[in-house]
């Protein structure tokens, strides 16, 4: 297991999805056992539904005042989430105490209201790059599937006075919310395949899994999966929307020691917009692995670059069946080298015990997606992980293994 712990003690989370899937009830309980495990929670209201109760009908208004209200939207939002990140950011100072901000929706939401142009112009009005703002801005991003798309029986307004969405327009207005957050680095799709109890248990298992404090009773039924392609030509036709980045990760050298690792990771997009930050795994203590993150400069970056064993791979990102993949083809060390990853829920049997090993294999491979050609898993094989790649001394034995 591993506990990710943000360097300034404030962990962001945005809690997005389609409309009636749940996101007020999973705020509660997420307020509820994250306070039990003495975090201090702050929870961000939703923007829209502020603005939207003081009379304003979206509807109503014209293409130049829908794009102004978007682009007040996004500067309300970011305001307003600033706000609790800074509390968080001085209550760690001066209490020690970290902080958890639940942000009822997040910046990628409005885009899914307006057409792209529009979407585009309000971020260069404002001075704001999609990928800073979409990548950058949240540790985690929980997408809930609207009731209209598998629990239709139970889609409703009662509960939010300024919803008006139809099944179908609700449905439509899913995908796009979730079609605007791929690319961010750790996004969960949670649908509605199960009851709602377990789907808000689902939510709950998603965010601890991500902060590393899977227990005995939540968290331990989504693991993250690493399968080996057989083949993939990134510029063949793709059936799903997807966003394409290139990813270096570089580990220092000189300060792999104890079984502690430090990585840089630099992604960036077609764009040349450019995210860093660098990761520091400690050695496992108590069963667990501890992971510090913080952001780094470009300056940084280059300047402890000749002190790294670089791995390099452009990553495709993309949602199947509200599952979240990266497909990454290696350009170096291992040219050709295909690897896609994904957290998924661990399947059982009907009364909840535990599949056998091969019955479990099955059921992960009816969940990949039908046009990636997987060839096995590599979960637990060691010469495919991150650490191994960026060892340039294991390029020709990686490629043995292709």
């Amino acid at each position: 297991m591993i506990a990710v712990e943000e360097t300034s003690g404030v962990f962001v989370v945005a809690l997005t999805g389609g409309p009636c899937s749940g996101k007020s009830t999973v705020q509660t309980m997420l307020s509820d056992m994250l306070e039990n495990l003495n975090y201090k929670v702050y929870r961000v209201p939703e923007t829209a539904t502020i603005l939207l109760s003081g009379g304003i009908v979206f509807g109503e208004l014209d293409e130049e005042q829908a794009e102004k209200f978007q682009e007040n939207l996004l500067r309300v939002l970011l305001q307003l989430e600033q706000t609790y990140i800074d509390l968080g950011h001085s209550n760690y100072k001066n209490n020690g105490q970290k902080s958890v901000v639940l942000c009822d929706r997040g910046t990628m939401d409005p885009s899914a209201y307006i057409p792209r142009p529009v979407w585009l112009r309000i971020l260069h009005k404002m001075g704001l790059e999609e990928v800073t703002i979409r990548d950058e801005r949240y540790d985690a991003v929980i997408h809930m599937v609207t009731a209209a798309d598998g629990a239709e029986a139970f889609y409703g307004n009662a509960n939010n006075a300024t919803r008006s969405e139809g099944v179908e327009l609700a449905r439509t207005l899913d995908t796009l919310v979730k079609n605007a957050w791929i690319g961010h680095p750790h996004m969960v799709c949670v649908d509605n395949s199960t009851d709602f109890n377990r789907k808000c248990k689902r939510v709950v298992e998603a965010l601890l899994n991500r902060m590393g404090m899977q227990d005995k009773r939540w968290g331990k039924n989504i693991r993250k999966h690493k399968f080996l392609v057989k083949y993939f030509d990134a510029n063949g036709p793709f059936p799903v929307e997807y966003r394409d980045f290139t990813v270096e990760h570089r580990y220092l050298v000189d300060v792999v020691k104890d079984g502690m690792q430090v990585r840089m990771r630099k992604r960036f997009d077609a764009s040349g917009t450019c995210h860093y930050n660098l990761t520091t795994r400690h050695a496992p203590f108590a069963g667990q692995r501890v992971e510090e993150r913080r952001s780094l400069n470009g300056r940084e970056y280059e300047s402890l670059k000749p002190q790294t064993d670089p791995s390099r791979h452009n990553r495709r990102c993309f949602i199947y069946d509200n599952h979240y993949y990266q497909l990454d083809t290696y350009v170096s060390p291992c040219p050709g080298l295909v690897l896609m990853e994904a957290y998924l829920m661990t399947p059982t049997h009907d009364d909840g015990s535990a599949l056998t090993e091969d019955e479990e294999a099955a059921a992960i491979a009816t969940m990949l997606p039908p046009f990636v050609s997987v060839d096995r898993e590599v979960t637990q094989d060691p010469a495919f992980s991150m650490y191994s790649l960026a060892k340039k001394e294991a390029d020709r034995g990686i490629v043995s293994l292709i």
